[in-house]
């Protein structure tokens, strides 16, 4: 399953990725994979402790200097944790960017990578090249404020199906779902009226915590008893569970 995390506007987008990447991975042992493909520049080689063959590894993928698979490049550059597998885009904004115009196609060899995928796309706007991730995602979670402004504007272009010029592809219909991040912002929706208006496209609430924010990217899992203890992992948890069961029923 494939699942791709972008924001159109408000916070928490990166965070939101790795924890379910995180949560994905816990419940049977299975391996999973957070792709850090935000073409403005990566920011999780800067807040985690990674190995540094592991930092920007999505740039050695998309221009290798030996001859690889997309599959053995995505395994070498790795950095893994408990069976969970990360790969960090460039920090620099043209290197990531170019990481989409690669000289070794890489996004639909995501296909082949086991298990479970979680690419964080970044912030989605027009011409943005992460277009053909969400079009080969099987979900796609937009991570947005419930503060008023950045609320109502994640929902009218959801309703534009994410297209903002005549040139946008444009969303698939029915895979595209919001994820609120609680963090504090100005005047907010109250979450039972979200979840009213939007139905089944309301997959999660997160309530913000710093504290399990800072454990997460410290390498603590989610079977940590710090971790165990905090809203914010068991509504990521939550929306693991809700993901997984619609992509079984579907």
């Amino acid at each position: 399953m494939i699942i791709a995390v972008g924001s159109w506007r408000g916070t928490g987008t990166t965070t939101t990725a790795l924890l379910l990447a995180a949560s994905l991975a816990m419940p049977d042992a299975t391996e999973s994979w957070l792709i850090e493909a935000d073409p403005a520049g990566g920011a999780l080689a800067g807040r985690m402790q990674l190995g540094a063959h592991s930092i920007g590894g999505l740039e050695r993928v998309a221009f290798p200097t030996e001859r690889v698979s997309p599959v053995e490049a995505f395994n070498i550059v790795a950095h893994e944790s408990a069976g969970l597998r990360i790969v960090t885009a460039p920090s620099d904004p043209f290197r990531a960017h170019a990481c989409h115009q690669p000289r070794l196609p890489w996004v639909a060899s995501i296909r082949d990578l086991s298990s479970h995928v979680v690419v964080d796309v970044g912030r989605l706007r027009s011409g943005t090249p992460v277009w053909p991730i969400l079009a080969i995602a099987d979900c796609v979670l937009l991570v947005t404020s419930p503060e008023v402004s950045a609320a109502v504007s994640a929902s009218e272009w959801m309703r534009a199906d994410g297209r903002v010029s005549p040139a946008d592809p444009g969303l698939a219909t029915g895979k595209t779902r919001y994820v609120f991040v609680d963090a504090p912002a100005g005047i907010a929706f109250p979450r039972t009226m979200l979840a009213g208006e939007l139905g089944d496209q309301f997959a999660a609430w997160l309530p913000w915590e710093p504290s399990a924010v800072d454990l997460a990217h410290r390498g603590a899992l989610p079977d940590d008893r710090r971790l165990r203890r905090s809203g914010l992992m068991a509504a990521v948890n939550s929306l693991t569970v809700d993901i997984t069961r619609v992509r079984i029923d579907a």
